[in-house]
């Protein structure tokens, strides 16, 4: 009866030991990740921005209207592209019929480079005179930034 007695106690202690343990590792996953996320939004380039929340409430609308729509016009040139090079493995190759995705490629790439235009020019209308310098700054930093990593003539 003894020895049941220790082996329960045991076994519950264990349990609730195990609990503890379990529930402090998720509270503290938790905490880690609060953390990762302010350090992310602390270096956010939004940050240098200062935006109050009316601000950042139409940020977060143009760029989720902007991602929906840019995402399908995205997968609408990789959609003509893998019909391009589906098309040139036929044994008899129809040219004219590639030339006319090529057109329609060029005319989705440059939809897209009107939308972001269109996204840039609300973005700025938003912003008041310091914030609009602060944008230009970023925006010169990572055209910068994004040479450096990605050179053109490589010697």
């Amino acid at each position: 009866m003894k020895k049941i007695l220790i082996a329960l106690l045991l076994l519950i202690s264990t349990n609730v030991v195990n609990h503890v343990y379990a529930q402090v590792r998720s509270d503290l996953r938790q905490r880690i990740g609060e953390i990762r996320k302010n350090n992310i939004e602390s270096q956010s380039p939004l940050s240098e921005l200062r935006l109050d929340e009316s601000q950042k409430q139409r940020l977060r609308s143009i760029n989720s209207m902007f991602d929906v729509l840019i995402s399908g016009l995205r997968k609408e040139v990789k959609r003509m592209k893998l019909e391009i090079e589906l098309e040139k493995l036929n044994d008899k190759v129809d040219v004219e019929k590639i030339n006319k995705l090529f057109d329609r490629i060029a005319q989705t790439q440059a939809s897209i480079w009107k939308e972001t235009f269109k996204k840039e020019q609300e973005i700025k209308s938003m912003l008041n005179e310091r914030q609009l310098i602060t944008h230009e700054k970023i925006i010169n930093r990572s055209f910068r930034n994004a040479k450096k990593a990605n050179p053109i003539n490589k010697r």
